[in-house]
C-alpha cells in the first residue's frame, strides 16, 4: 500500500494559528493533478489548506432535501402550484369586497346577510353538487365552475371602476357565487384523491390548506398594494387573471390522468343521494366528523371570519389597517396548523390527538378574543384560532377522505360542505342578531363555552369510532386508541 505523503514518525503537535501541524500534509493547490491525487492511494491522514486558501460554500446537501411524497406526483404538484396562484387572487378579491361592504354599510346584520346569501345556495344545491362529482368528469366541472368565478370577478370590477356597485349587486354576485361553488367544492374535494395515491391522501390535503392559508397572508399584502396602485376593481381583475393558472392546468392534465372507473349509479339522483345518506347514518365515525363540522362552522365561522374585521374596529378600537394585520396573524396560525398536520404521524391515535387539540384551541382562542381589551392583546387569541381553525377542518376532511368509499366520495364530501355552509346562513343571521343585542364580546365568550361542551359530547357519543385503527383480517393485530 503507498501513501501519498510521508506520514512515518510524525509526532502530534499542536496546531498554532496561521501555519500547519508539524507532521501533517499541505494541500499544495499549485502542484500537478497527478502529484495531488494518485488513484490508487489510500490516505486516512487529514488535510490542512494553505493559510488564506478559501472554501467555497457548496450545495450538495440540497441533494439530500426530499419533497413530499404527495408533491412528488407530477399532476398533483403541478395542480397544486396553479392553486396556490388562484387563492391568491382570491384572497385579493375577498379584501376588495371587504373594502367595497364597509364602504356601503357598517351594520353586523348587513355584512352577515352577504355570507347567508351565499350560503343558502349551498344548503339547496350541494347534495345535487355531490352526485354530478360521483357521475360526471370532475376535472371538467371544476374547469366551467373556475371560469364562471373569473367572468363574475370581471363584472365586479367592471361595476366598481364605473361606480355603479351597489349593495345588492354584492348580494347577488354572493348568490351565484354560492350556486357555483355547490358543485365546485364535492369536485375539487374527491378530485385530490384522483391525483395522489391514498397513503398520500393527509399530505395532500394538508399541502393543499398550506397553499391556501400562506396566501392568506400573501394576499391582503399584494390586494392592498394593487389597489393603492390601481384602484379597488384591480383586486378583480387579478383574481380573473389568477384563475387561468388551474384552469390551464387542468386542461393540461387531460393527457395524463386517465379517467377514473367508478361504480355507476343505477336510478335517479334521488336514489343516488339516499345511498349516501344511509352510508353515513349507518357510520358512527362518519356521521361523528360531520357533526363535528357542523359544530365548528356554525360557532366559530361568524365570529372568528365573518364578524372579526367589525369586531377589531368597532369592539376593540382598532383602525382599518388593523383589520388587515389580523387576517394575516390569523393565516400565519393557519398556516402553522397545516404544517403541523403535513409533519405529523399518519397513526390513527395521533390522528385523534391532533383534533382533539385543534377543538380545545378553537375554545381557548376563542374566549381569548372575548376578553382582549385592545388589537394587541387579541392576537395570540387570533393565531391559536386560526392555527386550530386549520388542523380541525383538514383532520376532519383527511380522515373522511381517507374512509370514503371511491363511488361515495363525491357525496361524502358534498355532505361535508353542507355541514360546513350549510349551518352558516342560520349561525351568521342568529349570532349578529344577538351581537347587536348583548355586544358582539360576549356572543363570541358563550359561542366558545358552547364550542367546547358540544366538542366534549360528540367526541364522546361518535367521533372516536373514526379513528379506530384498521386492522387487517388474519392478522392478529389489535390496536386501541
Amino acid at each position: 500500500m503507498t501513501v501519498d505523503k510521508n506520514i512515518s514518525g510524525a509526532s502530534p503537535a499542536k496546531v498554532g494559528i496561521g501555519s500547519p501541524a508539524k507532521g501533517l500534509p499541505i494541500a499544495d493547490n499549485d502542484a500537478p493533478a497527478d502529484r495531488r491525487r494518485d488513484k490508487g492511494s489510500f490516505n486516512t491522514t487529514p488535510t490542512i489548506r494553505r493559510t488564506g486558501s478559501l472554501r467555497w460554500p457548496t450545495t450538495r446537501w440540497l441533494r439530500d432535501v426530499q419533497l413530499p411524497h404527495a408533491l412528488q406526483v407530477a399532476p398533483f404538484r403541478n395542480y397544486w402550484l396553479s392553486q396556490i396562484v388562484a387563492w391568491a387572487g382570491t384572497w385579493m378579491q375577498q379584501v376588495g369586497i371587504q373594502l367595497v361592504v364597509l364602504s356601503l354599510t357598517t351594520s353586523a346584520l348587513a355584512i352577515g346577510m352577504i355570507n347567508i346569501v351565499s350560503a343558502v345556495p349551498m344548503l339547496l344545491l350541494s347534495l345535487t353538487g355531490g352526485v354530478i362529482a360521483d357521475r360526471f368528469n370532475r376535472r371538467h366541472i371544476l374547469m366551467a365552475s373556475m371560469s364562471l368565478l373569473g367572468l363574475f370577478s370581471l363584472v365586479y370590477a367592471w361595476l366598481i371602476g364605473t361606480g355603479n356597485i351597489e349593495y345588492w349587486h354584492i348580494l347577488v354576485f354572493a348568490s351565484l357565487g354560492g350556486v357555483v361553488m355547490s358543485f365546485q367544492l364535492p369536485a375539487a374535494q374527491a378530485f385530490v384523491a384522483e391525483l395522489v395515491p391514498r397513503d398520500d391522501l393527509p399530505q395532500a390535503i394538508a399541502l393543499n390548506s398550506a397553499s391556501f392559508n400562506s396566501t392568506r397572508i400573501v394576499g391582503p399584502a399584494l390586494a392592498a398594494s394593487a389597489i393603492g396602485a390601481l384602484g379597488l376593481a384591480s383586486a378583480f381583475i387579478m383574481n380573473a387573471i389568477a384563475l387561468l393558472a388551474p384552469i390551464g392546468t387542468l386542461f393540461r392534465l387531460r393527457k395524463v390522468l386517465k379517467t377514473p372507473v367508478r361504480a355507476r349509479d343505477s336510478g335517479s339522483q334521488f336514489d343516488a343521494l339516499k345511498r349516501g345518506l344511509r352510508y353515513v347514518k349507518s357510520d358512527d365515525g362518519t356521521m361523528g366528523l360531520m357533526l363535528l363540522q357542523a359544530v365548528i362552522s356554525f360557532f366559530v365561522t361568524p365570529p372568528l371570519l365573518v364578524l372579526l374585521p367589525l369586531y377589531v374596529t368597532n369592539e376593540l378600537g382598532g383602525s382599518d389597517s388593523w383589520v388587515g394585520i389580523m387576517l394575516s396573524f390569523m393565516g400565519a396560525g393557519s398556516l402553522t396548523g397545516a404544517l403541523v398536520l403535513l409533519r405529523g404521524s399518519r397513526l390513527e391515535s395521533a390522528a385523534a390527538r391532533r383534533l382533539m387539540i385543534a377543538v380545545a384551541g378553537l375554545a381557548l382562542g376563542m374566549g381569548w378574543i372575548a376578553l382582549s381589551q385592545n388589537p394587541v392583546m387579541a392576537v395570540p387569541g387570533v393565531m391559536v384560532g386560526g392555527f386550530s381553525f386549520s388542523m380541525a377542518n383538514s383532520q376532519i376532511m383527511t380522515r373522511l377522505q381517507q374512509t370514503a368509499p371511491e363511488e361515495l366520495r363525491g357525496r361524502l364530501m358534498s355532505l361535508n360542505s353542507l355541514a360546513f355552509n350549510g349551518v352558516m346562513p342560520f349561525s351568521t343571521l342568529s349570532l349578529s342578531a344577538l351581537a347587536q343585542l348583548i355586544g358582539l364580546d360576549i356572543v363570541i365568550g358563550i359561542s366558545s363555552v358552547l364550542l367546547a361542551l358540544c366538542g366534549v359530547y360528540l367526541w364522546r357519543r361518535y367521533v372516536w369510532k373514526a379513528f379506530i385503527p384498521e386492522v387487517m383480517p388474519g392478522s392478529g393485530a389489535q390496536h386501541s386508541l
